[in-house]
């Protein structure tokens, strides 16, 4: 179901002077309509169907639109949420802050700590910002439930090791029993290079991995992708999951039996020393330092 406040863009053809400049429409290899346009997606529609965009924040004002987005994840049960696996970290709703044309989800050290058994060894003692489409409390509706498209934000992740960058999907259900799940991008914060690209299925039991293992991303380039702004995003149809890193495919799956074909939502966040982190041996090794997940815009786009 689409809030009123969502932006639905439609696809609009190039035009301008006889220069090449524009003045009333998005240029070619845009989506959307003047002055609201965005890049098209890598991938191409199916044949007789265009891209549209359904849901934008492009964080363009002081604050991100709260009709789209919640600082905390699905079991909000009106304190937030605290880590996923074993951070040190709990998300504040003030830690996600917007200036610039960007958001900043910001992960720094929580003084008194805060008791939770979600956090490593029973003690939260980072707070830091999250976004998703979630629902705000238990007792709402999810902000943006969709079946299949095309998710891409732009962002700056850090390179302190202990910092973990989570962009990802899970189906909306209530029950939180999510029988799958689609990681976009994983960044372990001491190793700037992989970027992990899954796609868990079969009640998560199973799992198709872009990467295999540190310092390689699939048909993708192992690089620092800390040093600039980099575009992630994953293409979802019923015959195939594809993940991109700045418009180039790192792999894809292809088997349509297995693919999620209910409604997801999407979640990113900033993760503390989690327990990924400390296998590798990527943590803080101070203790005192903050550090952000910068965020240009979240966009999702499907076919019509």
């Amino acid at each position: 179901m689409l809030t009123a406040s969502l932006i639905v863009l439609v696809l609009s053809c190039s035009g301008g002077t006889s220069d090449g400049a524009s003045t009333d429409s998005c240029a070619a290899g845009e989506v959307g309509a003047h002055p609201n346009c965005a890049s098209s997606p890598p991938a191409l529609a199916a044949p007789g169907k265009t891209w549209q965009v359904a849901f934008a924040e492009e964080f363009d004002g002081s604050d991100y639109d709260h009709a789209k987005l919640t600082p905390c994840f699905d079991w909000n049960y009106g304190d937030c949420t605290s880590s996923f696996n074993e951070g040190r970290e709990t998300y504040k709703p003030e830690q996600v802050r917007v200036s610039g044309g960007t958001a900043k989800l910001v992960a720094e050290p929580l003084s008194p700590p805060e008791a939770d058994s979600a956090c490593f060894q029973g003690s939260c003692t980072y707070k830091a910002g999250l976004l998703s489409t979630a629902r705000p409390n238990v007792g709402a509706q999810y902000l943006f439930p969709f079946t299949y498209g095309y998710v891409e934000s732009r962002m700056k992740v850090p390179d302190v090791p202990g910092f973990f960058t989570a962009f990802w999907m899970l189906p909306t259900d209530p029950s939180y029993v999510y029988r799958s799940e689609i990681d976009i991008a994983e960044v372990l914060g001491g190793f700037p290079d992989s970027v992990f690209m899954t796609y868990a299925y079969d009640g998560r039991t199973q799992s198709y991995r872009v990467n295999d293992g540190l310092h390689d991303n699939g048909a993708c380039a192992a690089r620092d992708y800390s040093r600039d702004w980099v575009r992630f995003g994953v293409d979802w149809q019923p015959d195939h999951i594809a993940w991109y890193i700045d418009g180039v495919k790192c792999g894809q799956f292809d088997d349509a039996a297995k693919i999620e074909n209910g409604p997801m939502q999407i979640i990113l966040h900033m993760m503390v020393d989690n327990d990924w982190e400390r296998r590798e041996g990527s943590v803080l090794a101070d203790q005192t330092v903050a550090d952000q997940l910068e965020v240009d815009y979240i966009r999702v786009y499907q076919q019509h």
